[in-house]
């Protein structure tokens, strides 16, 4: 696990290792995605920024504009339901703190450049109005909903013919949680739910989500699939579900939560 409580922020240095970004994609040497300093050449373009510490190793990652020479190039996605849980967190953070450090060249509020980066915390203060900049976090949903022995699930236009998955969607300002539950499931399916329960969470670096898993019970409605948001939507039985996330992402699990849940309660 990534510590990420340090007090100070060093500098690049022969000992850490290193997670190289171009373009979205992740550099690998040999299927390997932390380097250590020996294995590429600073350039001029490229910025890094300090993560934590993993496995008592200060650990940086490196945004190019063009991938070097050498390396391999790997999807963050496919990377991320390729490797273990171990990893997941460090490869979330690295791309999520290079992801805040390219957009926040410039300081929101007036234009300045932003130059200057807090000592103890993730932080960037412009010189001219003083303000703070912090790393982006954008809370989700995402929820599975349950009717009898029947699971909802939806393909959204994006994605592929046969791949369903969990409603979700982010948290609109001034909203609960649960009341981003109900909008959004209604908005995408056009169905109330109830007994909304919190499961878990994930990151979810696409670009700065945090997702917040829930289950949920049917209440009332017609399954009406919004036309702008999602392709196909329908209910399956918990043991006879189509094609679905795997448990790397948050919607995997909670569908395999899910239906656990359902095969001990002997409906």
């Amino acid at each position: 696990m990534i510590e990420i409580g340090t007090a100070t922020h060093p500098l690049p240095h022969a000992d850490a290792k290193y997670i190289l970004l171009a373009k979205q994609k992740v550099l690998t040497l040999d299927g390997e995605f932390l380097l250590s300093l020996y294995d590429f050449h600073p350039s001029s373009d490229m910025r890094s920024v300090y993560c934590g510490t993993f496995e008592d190793q200060d650990i940086f990652v490196c945004r190019f504009s063009q991938a070097p020479k050498g390396f391999d190039e790997s999807g963050l996605r496919e990377l991320l339901f390729e490797t273990s849980d171990y990893y997941y967190g460090l490869l979330s953070r690295a791309h999520q703190l290079a992801t805040w450090d390219a957009d926040h060249q410039y300081c929101g509020r007036c234009g300045e450049p932003l130059t200057t980066k807090h000592a103890k915390e993730h932080a960037k203060i412009c010189a001219h109005c003083n303000i703070r900049h912090y790393p982006r976090i954008s809370p989700c949903i995402i929820v599975s909903v349950r009717k009898d022995d029947q699971l909802l699930l939806a393909r959204p236009l994006t994605a592929p013919e046969g791949r369903f998955s969990n409603i979700a969607g982010f948290v609109e300002a001034g909203e609960t949680l649960e009341q981003a539950v109900h909008r959004e499931v209604y908005e995408e399916v056009g169905i109330r739910v109830k007994n909304i329960r919190y499961i878990d969470s994930q990151p979810w670096s696409f670009p700065h989500q945090l997702m917040m898993g829930f289950f949920a019970e049917y209440e009332s409605g017609e399954l009406t699939p919004a036309p702008d948001e999602i392709a196909e939507a329908g209910w399956w039985r918990y043991d006879d579900l189509p094609n679905t996330p795997n448990a790397t992402s948050i919607s995997g699990q909670l569908i395999l939560a899910h239906v656990k849940a359902l095969a001990e309660s002997n409906i």
